[in-house]
């Protein structure tokens, strides 16, 4: 039997590959998460109205969400930059992305949606009346894992996967 899956409940990040398990529970209402409709390549056919082929050119999966409370230690982590010895975060100079694992846990349904490999950027913004936060864009990317070794190795590559609750 199918199951709906609803109500973010938790959003954690960690090292690509492994468990998600730093939680970052500052985001505002609206985070989405998509994947755009795949790019179409016909092979057109000269004496039919149908195509002899399509070759479909995927797009990957996308969380945003923007960051509204957060330490200043987590803006290091996944935006560059530093924090110096009074505790001040210095913003990193230039456009700064980096890689974690992530996870959106669900209250219902299906347990949580894990991207293994995020590219994860960050931009500073300010709406009128509201508060200083993040934009952030995660992108999901392939993760590879090898299992067995030398002519019995196999590669599996990985975007994302929806874990089951158990």
């Amino acid at each position: 039997m199918g199951k709906t899956t609803v109500k973010a409940i938790s959003l954690k990040y960690g090292t690509v590959g492994s468990d998600a398990t730093t939680p970052l529970m500052g985001v505002l209402k609206g985070l989405v998460v998509g994947q755009d409709t795949p790019d179409a390549t016909e092979i057109e056919a000269e004496f039919y109205d149908a195509p002899f082929d399509i070759f479909y050119d995927g797009k990957p999966v996308t969380m945003t969400f923007e960051l509204a409370n957060y330490a200043l230690s987590d803006l290091t982590t996944l935006f560059g930059g530093s924090v110096d010895s009074s505790g001040d975060y210095d913003g990193a100079p230039n456009a700064y992305t980096t890689e974690h694992s992530w996870e959106l846990e669900f209250q219902r349904g299906h347990k949580a949606l894990y991207i293994y490999k995020g590219l994860t950027v960050g931009t500073i913004k300010k709406d009128a009346d509201g508060a200083l936060n993040y934009s952030v864009s995660i992108t999901a990317m392939i993760h590879q894992t090898t299992t067995g070794e030398g002519a019995q190795a196999v590669t599996t590559d990985h975007m994302y996967k929806i874990k089951n609750r158990t």
